[in-house]
Formats: C-alpha cells, sequence, structure tokens
C-alpha cells in the first residue's frame, strides 16, 4: 500500500461534533490525519490527504467577534466539514505544512489572511 502511520504531529483536540465536542488525540501522518476519540465515544476518524480539498486555522468567535486561533477546518473533496479544537494552531499549521508540501500538495493549506 506505500501508505506511512509515522506520526509527524500529535496532540490533543476536540472533534467538534454539533454541541457535542469529541475529546481525543489528533494525528498527523505523510498519509493521513487521523482523530482517536477518549474511550466511550465515537470511533476514530481517519481523513486521507488524498481526500482532503482545503485544511485552514480558524478563530472561535465569541459573541460574533473571532477570539481565539484554536480551531483547524478540514473540508473533503465530497463537501464533508470537520472542525478540531487544538491548542498551538500555528504549531499545527506548520507540521500540515511540511507534510502537503512533501506531498505537492500546499495548496490545500489555506493560509491566514
Amino acid at each position: 500500500m506505500g501508505e506511512s502511520l509515522d506520526v509527524v504531529y500529535q496532540g490533543l483536540a476536540n472533534l467538534k461534533n454539533g454541541f457535542k465536542p469529541v475529546p481525543g488525540k489528533l494525528y498527523v501522518t505523510q498519509d493521513y490525519l487521523i482523530h482517536k476519540p477518549n474511550d466511550y465515544f465515537s470511533e476514530d476518524v481517519m481523513i486521507p490527504f488524498e481526500d482532503v480539498a482545503r485544511i485552514e486555522g480558524v478563530m472561535t468567535k465569541i459573541l460574533g467577534r473571532d477570539m481565539l486561533s484554536n480551531l483547524l477546518e478540514v473540508e473533503t473533496k465530497e463537501g464533508h466539514t470537520f472542525q478540531f479544537v487544538i491548542n498551538k494552531q500555528k504549531k499545527w499549521l506548520a507540521a500540515l505544512e511540511r507534510v502537503l508540501t512533501e506531498r505537492g500538495e500546499a495548496v490545500k493549506l489555506v493560509q491566514a489572511k
């Protein structure tokens, strides 16, 4: 298969699922973005980078104003959108930029304005 599951970057992350966050860990590998929820929650979310249309660092809005740089938004080519609540957004984006650049897919990462 040639797929790599060597972890390039990882950290705690909540998958936003409506109003119920799913706590767990987020992993960046050469081929996937993987969310492994804590025990008793839903199943793993594996997003192959080849299926990704866009990855963007987004700010959480509080009372309608951008306040916290703590979201990672991933849109797939099928139109599904996943939002992960993360810490240290710049480090996540830097790790994703490295992986996507190595894959020749750097255009998928939307740079902050």
